[in-house]
């Protein structure tokens, strides 16, 4: 049941001895989209970010995701699209609230729901990729202190359990947490996720090490019911890079980067989150940034981020340039293990944008195959337009566009553009 692709480097045809032009990937490699049940199903109201959503101010326009995309009841449809894209695997996510509404009593109803899910994406052909925990919690977890409390990591096992007994035969790979640095950095430091706090560093890491055991507990709960699946996580890399050559500057990129790229695995010890217990690496990467030392800024570690010059920046306010996208999985490439790109995008209102850098990307993720990293999968971040956090809907990344009136679904250009890159296999300019 699990995902294979042949050796790094190898084109489609090269065994019949056929030459290929060098913008073909390699045999196997999974053309798909990303996204996340709270963003796009719709009466999700069980969980932390329902409630975050009530707090006036948290977001943007005051949109909430009580419809979202209403995909909830829109599944099929929506994987139909899929399959009319090319995609051969879709990542999703599972929401626990609904499987575990109260703790310790789970939902037979729901789960037959994502049984449903999953067998209509193998039936459209797609492989499911799912997640575990996408940034939501249900809100008897966050009544007992949600991830900051100590207990955290063992009371995320039964839904692991549960849905790994009841849903792993459809599972093709399994991500166990979702960008666990985002997901700390924004609910305990910069106060954009639920609970919405500021600067709290030692709540912080102290989420990020409960974060880690909680996914090495799930991968062992995997691994032995279905040991042939590939287990892993998926971390955001938002790059930094120093303002300056000064010292000073290349000290506060290495801080910015060592806070985005490292949870605790011991007192006083930090470990690189690509290096956790998995069988692939999962990496979401999107913007890069500048960092200068500034000591005006004690608030933020003293440091001073901003956009690279001269580089388009997303809707997200972030620098976004393609040609990091190399670099950032050349990173990868000493740790010896499968590369999926979990997430990845623009956020933009204009879509001839998004083709562009669609095309820029994947040209630089083939250059990344070229320098020899084994990057099997690339998971586009999104498949439709839907709830973007505390952007709200403003915001959009989607390949298809939904009409928040009708819901209707659109396929946009950079759809059609992706879903021939998907056919051929190859970057493809038009």
């Amino acid at each position: 049941m699990g995902v294979h692709a042949t050796a790094p480097g190898r084109k489609a045809g090269e065994r019949r001895g056929l030459s290929v032009p060098d913008t073909s990937f390699p045999d196997g490699f999974l053309w798909g989209t990303s996204s996340a049940a709270h963003q796009v199903e719709g009466d999700n109201r069980n969980n932390d970010w329902w409630e975050f959503e009530q707090q006036p101010g948290r977001i943007a326009n005051g949109d909430t995701s009580e419809i979202a995309c209403d995909h909830y009841h829109r599944y099929r449809e929506d994987f139909s699209l899929l399959r009319e894209l090319n995609q051969n695997a879709h990542r999703l996510s599972i929401e626990w609230s609904r499987i575990e509404p109260v703790e310790g009593e789970f939902d037979a109803r729901q789960m037959r729901h994502y049984r449903d899910v999953l067998g209509e994406l193998r039936e459209q052909g797609i492989q499911p990729m799912l997640t575990l925990h996408h940034f939501t919690s249900p809100l008897w977890f966050t009544r007992r202190g949600g991830w900051r409390a100590s207990g955290s990591p063992r009371a995320f096992l039964p839904f692991v359990r549960r849905v790994v007994d009841e849903l792993g035969d459809l599972v093709s790979m399994w991500c166990t947490i979702n960008e666990p640095s985002i997901y700390a950095v924004q609910g305990w430091l910069n106060g954009e996720f639920p609970p919405g706090h500021h600067g709290d560093i030692a709540a912080l890491y102290r989420v990020s090490s409960n974060l880690r055991r909680a996914h090495e507990l799930a991968y062992e709960v995997i691994k032995r019911r279905w040991p042939d699946s590939p287990v892993g996580l998926s971390h955001h890399k938002f790059l930094f890079m120093p303002a300056t050559p000064k010292r000073r500057d290349r000290w506060a990129a290495r801080t910015a980067q060592l806070v985005m790229d490292s949870w605790p695995v011991a007192p006083g010890r930090l470990r690189r989150i690509v290096e956790a217990t998995s069988d692939y690496i999962g990496i979401a990467h999107y913007h890069v940034q500048l960092t200068a030392f500034d000591p005006r800024r004690p608030q933020e570690q003293f440091i001073r981020r901003f956009n690279m010059p001269g580089v388009q920046v997303s809707d997200m306010g972030w620098s976004a340039d393609p040609q990091w996208m190399r670099l950032v999985l050349n990173e990868l490439k000493t740790l010896g293990k499968p590369v999926y790109i979990t997430e990845n995008g623009l956020g933009t209102m204009d879509d001839e944008r998004r083709r562009r850098y669609l095309v820029d990307v994947l040209s630089n993720v083939q250059l990344a195959i070229q320098d020899g990293v084994d990057v099997r999968g690339y998971f586009h971040w999104t498949n439709m337009d839907n709830f973007e956090w505390g952007r709200g809907y403003q915001v959009r990344f989607g390949l298809i566009e939904v009409d928040r009136k009708t819901l209707e679904r659109t396929i946009k250009p950079s759809g059609r553009l992706y879903s021939r890159i998907a056919k051929a296999n190859a970057v493809l300019t038009d």
